[in-house]
């Protein structure tokens, strides 16, 4: 975008420069005529508007450029270079004489300069004061300067609708170049607000995510200090349950920055292709939907964006082409644009972080020039497991929840074979549900929730009545009644 408003420039520039080329013809026809008619030249007259040709050519210029590349106002240099410039077009009128057909031109280019940033009626105002001046130069003929016979009347017209015309034609190269830069600039507004929006949404979430598990890990962290010199067991219990929530919060955190950093294959194309066609690179896009799995295009994506970093920063690319196909059970990235360059140094590190990526899902990536002159970049990867547009990207954007609190057990009359010591200590106690084995044939299995120590609650005995399923119920309301209040 920044090369396009740069492009704008250097155009609005060199069509406002043609004023200067239409006064060195004017000035170059009434020396041709004066050629013609007299058969020679007064050296002192053509000196002189030699002089005063190159003061308003340098100072003309400068003019502007001022009121193109970084206009701030009437500032006091642009006002003397106004001045100066317009002096050295009164030389030339008067050493010359003000012909319709030959030096009167100069007096309407250099207003279509100086009045490039003036209002309406002011530009109006000196149009004709300058249209004046000019006739009466021409009538006047100061310095023997050679009559061109034309009348009064047609004279008069003529200036009048040349410092008209010209200085209202820049003005509206100067309006439309003002539109442009103000559009870029909107442009970089609304990129800096789309930046700012998603750091607050990415705070947000963030805040969402762990604000909760912190604020529950300090009451548990605080409590269990209270509670080291008055149970231990608890203390540690509530410690363990401390532990449990960190390394929740930081899987959901995990989840999340995996979720943001995943790329949508179609969407980077688009915006690949919309801001190469903002900077004057026709883009051919080939892309069918759904044709790689998650992993690949997401590799894919970052390959696309390095892609069109490079055609940006290090071509002369007018043309590019994104293209996706399957060959097998391989999927082709093709980005082919006509500015290949010359090597100018060491390669950068872009293309090879892409091959790094592409490596981490069994892919290769290759980056040269072609016979023809182009330049090709080149993925192969994988198809992967295709998904769904809704499934793709929803499990890593949404944050994971937390397990829903374990509900009292239940269980249904059993017969229980006679446990061993041995049976059940080989039982699950790492916090999730617990089960115990019986030494006999039939085995008996009991989801019971985590407790406040992470140890399964549960009492198997010998006999029917040494299932005790009431009393595991009850430590479950007690624990799941701990850690409510502990929150």
């Amino acid at each position: 975008m920044k090369t396009a408003i740069q492009k704008a420039r250097r155009l609005t520039l060199w069509s406002l420069g043609s004023a200067l080329a239409l006064g060195w013809i004017g000035f170059l026809s009434g020396v041709m005529t004066e050629l013609a008619d007299t058969g020679g030249l007064a050296p002192v007259r053509f000196v002189t508007g030699l002089v005063g040709m190159a003061g308003f050519t340098w100072f003309g210029y400068r003019v502007a450029r001022v009121s193109v590349t970084h206009w701030q106002g009437a500032t006091p240099t642009f006002r003397r270079d106004v001045v100066l410039s317009g002096a050295g077009t009164l030389i030339v009128l008067v050493s010359q004489g003000a012909g319709a057909a030959g030096a009167g031109f100069v007096g309407a280019c250099w207003l279509s300069l100086a009045a490039m940033r003036a209002r309406p009626w002011p530009t109006f105002l000196a149009a004709t004061a300058t249209a004046a001046v000019s006739l009466l130069i021409h009538e006047t003929a100061p310095f023997g300067a050679p009559d061109d016979h034309l009348p009064p009347g047609f004279a008069a017209g003529l200036f009048l609708t040349l410092s008209l015309v010209l200085p209202y034609a820049n003005q509206l190269w100067v309006w439309i170049f003002d539109l442009a830069e103000q559009a870029h600039a909107s442009k970089d507004a609304e990129t800096r607000l789309a930046v700012t929006e998603e750091r607050l949404r990415f705070a947000r979430d963030l805040h969402d995510l762990v604000g909760h598990s912190l604020s529950v890990i300090a009451v548990k962290s605080e409590l269990a200090g209270k509670l080291t010199r008055i149970d231990a067991a608890r203390a540690a219990g509530e410690m363990t349950a401390v532990r449990g929530l960190a390394q929740d919060s930081l899987r959901q955190i995990r989840e999340a920055v995996r979720g943001y950093r995943v790329l949508d294959l179609p969407s980077e194309v688009e915006s690949v292709r919309a801001i190469l066609a903002a900077d004057g690179i026709r883009c051919q896009v080939d892309v069918p939907a759904g044709l790689v799995g998650a992993d690949t295009a997401g590799t894919f994506a970052w390959v696309v964006r390095e892609s069109a970093t490079n055609i940006l920063r290090h071509s002369a690319a007018t043309w590019c082409r994104i293209s996706v196909h399957a060959v097998g059970d391989t999927a082709v990235l093709e980005v082919l644009n006509d500015g290949a360059a010359t090597p100018d140094g060491e390669p950068g590190s872009g293309l090879a972080g892409m091959a790094e990526r592409l490596s981490a899902v069994g892919g290769l990536l290759t980056a040269q020039p072609t016979p023809d002159g182009h330049f090709l970049v080149r993925a192969v990867a994988p198809l992967g497991t295709l998904t769904t547009a809704s499934d793709s990207w929803a499990s890593a954007a949404i944050p994971a929840q937390r397990p829903p609190e374990p509900s009292p057990v239940t269980a249904s009359p059993v017969t229980a074979s006679p446990v061993t010591a041995s049976s059940a200590a080989a039982s699950s106690v790492d916090g999730s549900s617990g089960a115990l084995l019986g030494a006999g044939s039939s085995a008996v299995s009991l989801g019971v929730g985590p407790s406040d120590t992470g140890s399964s609650v549960a009492s198997v005995g010998a006999g029917p009545s040494a299932v005790s399923v009431e009393a595991a119920a009850c430590a479950a309301d007690e624990n799941t009644t701990d850690r409510k209040a502990a929150r």
